[in-house]
């Protein structure tokens, strides 16, 4: 039975030119040998979507396909839901071979953001998503990526050290005066806060930091993030966000190596702080 546009997915009624991208895929999907399952996740699977959301989606496909006959299914796959504005195809780092990410603006407005895999990687459904089109009842089951589950200790003691490096960098730029440089690497130092930040609080997908923490209700945010942010405007500006992600950082690890029941804390601390103390103390204009 073919489903109508509007039970495509929980906002497809008020998501109109959503619910056409999605529907036309569907009918793809279902129509090409090929092509074995599609699914929905992110925002719009959630019911969390509004007219600025992408769909993120993948399509498992059965076939063995050579780069070059991938992407050419693929792009004839995308452009039969509508026409295009422009179609970037790439592999992004780390990824299995036969992977494909397709990133598509529509003339729509709708982004598509759609990832192509063989079909046999795919081991269930995850929980959160739908699926939209599964013929040989692949996403029939539930399914946990290794992605959601918390760290291990080393991929922990990772993100603390990523993050002490970065702020040890700022320090550096700081003395030299590179404030677009410094207030990069805070950003990065940041990031690997919120993903241990995400690890305390016990949120799924840790490793996406501050998009987990957005998406699990109800929504806890770690106090004086916004102390972290900051504009190359000046030496001093720079330097209290810098100490303020420190102090986040040191905080993120604390609780996260509560979770984990293990140490986290690293000598790199201690030198970065120094390094930031003597590049500008306590941020003081």
């Amino acid at each position: 039975m073919t489903p109508h546009p509007a039970a495509l997915f929980p906002d497809a009624g008020d998501l109109p030119a959503h619910a056409e991208v999605l529907e036309a895929l569907r009918r793809e999907v279902t129509d090409g040998a090929q092509w074995r399952w599609l699914e929905l996740s992110c925002s719009l699977a959630a019911g969390r979507g509004d007219p600025l959301s992408d769909i993120d989606a993948g399509v498992g496909y059965a076939e063995s396909l050579a780069a070059e006959e991938l992407d050419r299914a693929g792009t004839a796959l995308v452009e039969a839901a509508g026409a295009t504005r422009g179609v970037l195809i790439h592999a992004l780092p780390g990824w299995p071979p036969g992977v494909r990410r397709f990133a598509v603006e529509y003339a729509s407005g709708v982004q598509l953001d759609l990832v192509l895999m063989p079909a046999h990687q795919r081991q269930g459904l995850p929980d959160g998503s739908i699926a939209v089109v599964d013929k040989d009842a692949r996403l029939a089951v539930p399914w946990r990526p290794p992605v959601a589950d918390p760290p291990t200790v080393a991929e922990a003691r990772e993100w603390v050290m990523l993050g002490w490096w970065a702020l040890s960098d700022v320090a550096k730029y700081l003395r030299r005066g590179s404030l677009f440089e410094a207030v990069e690497r805070i950003s990065e130092a940041r990031q690997q806060a919120l993903r241990l930040f995400a690890v305390a609080r016990r949120v799924p997908y840790p490793a996406f930091g501050l998009v987990s923490l957005l998406d699990v209700a109800p929504r806890v945010l770690p106090d004086a993030l916004d102390r972290t942010y900051c504009v190359p405007t000046d030496r001093g500006t720079v330097a209290a966000a810098a100490h303020a992600t420190a102090d986040l950082l040191e905080r993120a690890t604390m609780g996260a190596a509560e979770v984990l029941q293990t140490p986290l804390d690293t000598p790199w601390s201690g030198i970065a702080r120094h390094r930031l103390a003597t590049a500008h103390p306590h941020g003081d204009r």
